[in-house]
């Protein structure tokens, strides 16, 4: 007997969107810079990095906040500057659950958008139930926030425009005009040409279709390189520079990420990080995590903890500029 019915098969997710997993930091890592591939990912990636695991070091009291809970705010705030969460209580224990997407309704009132297996979870909540974390606000709109590659001045079009040019001029790397005498017997011609024409070399078979392709009946009888000379379109320094400027815009020093720097160099640029970069956007959280979870304070001394070298040295500054050892042991957080 055959059953009636249509086996219903099971949904299958395809949102290809939305996600806190990998494919959302691919994805807005993508368009964040051009329309298409982002040959600058590399450096998109480590200042996720940086930022990522310098704000999950930070330490909150009196309760501490699960450090993916602080890295996941890092990866928001990096890439579009705010960072949503539904606080909720789940057995009796804080839960905070990211919202990739929500609608602020009016003041005080948010739609959030939860995605889940096959589903999107809706809810309505109000301000008390919502973490809502901004920095680089515009103006215009104060409860918005902004990534801070938007306050850098890069145009995707720009980055767009050199990529489409590069990627046109690399299908000739490598390729030539090769002249070749017409008074060859075509079945000879054939079979030395054969291959060539979807290969490195284009045959030319008279001066006169010679003088169409290179510019001249004089021109001489040599392989022209259609190799194009991107040495003198001058992009490697252009990459390096957006390389810097991607790294500066997000308060991320370069002696952490040079190839020439030394130790000394580099816990400088670490310090200047924690102290520059981290600490002030910790403290722009504090408001918010005070109000909803009653935070009291935020402190990077986890951060700083591993930096022996650098108290060492500050002891002996202070110790030799009159400062008692008691004093300037606890003045570099050593107790």
């Amino acid at each position: 007997m055959i059953w009636p019915f249509k086996r219903k098969s099971p949904q299958i997710e395809t949102r290809a969107f939305g996600t806190v997993t990998a494919d959302f930091i691919n994805t807005r890592r993508q368009g964040l810079v051009s329309d298409q591939g982002v040959p600058l990912s590399a450096t998109i990636g480590t200042a996720l990095h940086f930022w990522s695991s310098g704000l999950s070091m930070v330490e909150t009291a009196p309760e501490p906040i699960d450090p993916n809970v602080l890295s996941t705010i890092a990866r928001d705030l990096l890439f579009r500057g705010e960072s949503c969460w539904h606080i909720r209580l789940t057995r009796g224990q804080l839960d905070l659950q990211s919202v990739p997407y929500w609608d602020q309704v009016s003041e005080g009132q948010y739609h959030l958008h939860i995605p889940r297996v096959n589903k999107t979870e809706t809810i309505k909540a109000v301000e008390d139930e919502v973490l809502h974390f901004t920095i680089n606000p515009d103006p215009a709109q104060p409860w918005r926030g902004r990534s801070p590659w938007r306050m850098m001045g890069l145009s995707p079009a720009l980055m767009a425009e050199i990529e489409q040019a590069v990627s046109t001029a690399t299908n000739y790397a490598g390729k030539g005009v090769l002249p070749f005498p017409a008074n060859i017997a075509p079945e000879e011609r054939q079979k030395a040409t054969s291959g060539l024409r979807s290969g490195s070399l284009a045959v030319i078979a008279s001066k006169s279709d010679l003088a169409h392709h290179t510019g001249g009946e004089r021109s001489e009888w040599r392989k022209v390189d259609l190799t194009p000379d991107l040495q003198r379109a001058d992009l490697n320094p252009f990459t390096d520079s957006l390389h810097h400027r991607l790294l500066n815009a997000a308060g991320i020093p370069p002696a952490l990420t040079t190839g020439s720097g030394n130790a000394g160099a580099m816990r400088e640029g670490y310090r200047l990080f924690a102290l520059q970069t981290v600490l002030p956007m910790a403290k722009m959280m504090l408001p918010e995590l005070r109000a909803k979870l009653g935070v009291t304070g935020v402190s990077i001394d986890q951060m700083m903890s591993a930096d022996v070298a650098g108290r060492a040295r500050a002891v002996g500054v202070l110790t030799g500029a009159g400062v008692e050892l008691d004093k300037a042991m606890k003045l570099v957080g050593w107790e």
